[in-house]
């Protein structure tokens, strides 16, 4: 005999973005993610496919050189790609991260700033560049992404 089990998980109605009729309200959803709020991810602005989003400083001990750890800066343009991602979609979308490439050009001192744009979408995919710049404003790290439109849907099994 072969039975459904319901594997929907249930979402907290703060993960879904506010309404793109009113993009004022993103920075402050967005800095409020959990993620964000570990990060230390302050989100100071997010339009139609854009979000700008800082790294004051940094949650994890600094490297020997005072530099942010290469983890927690790919950590916080993951979640800051996200939030772009999100914006590209709509209020209701929760994208999933299918990839994310670094090139670490020079140390991160902190703070940081990540700006992101999504540069190509399609039905299932978007395509996300994320550049971090340093407290001189000086690139120091480039991502580039690829986020599933449909990779956080809830799905569901059939056991035996």
């Amino acid at each position: 005999m072969t039975k459904h089990i319901d594997t929907t998980p249930s979402f907290d109605s703060a993960f879904l973005a506010p309404s793109t009729d009113d993009w004022s309200a993103w920075p402050t959803w967005a800095s409020n993610l959990p993620a964000s709020r570990c990060l230390g991810l302050r989100v100071t602005s997010v339009g139609p496919g854009t979000a700008t989003a800082f790294l004051d400083e940094s949650p994890w001990p600094l490297n020997p050189n005072s530099a942010v750890h290469g983890g927690l800066v790919a950590a916080a343009a993951d979640q800051a790609g996200g939030i772009a991602a999100v914006a590209a979609l709509g209020e209701r979308a929760l994208p999933a991260t299918a990839t994310l490439h670094a090139e670490y050009l020079r140390p991160a001192f902190p703070g940081l700033q990540l700006d992101c744009r999504v540069v190509r979408g399609g039905k299932t995919l978007l395509f996300v560049e994320i550049d971090v710049l340093d407290r001189k404003g000086q690139l120091c790290t480039k991502f580039n992404g690829t986020w599933s439109v449909f990779g956080a849907v809830p799905s569901t099994r059939t056991a035996e």
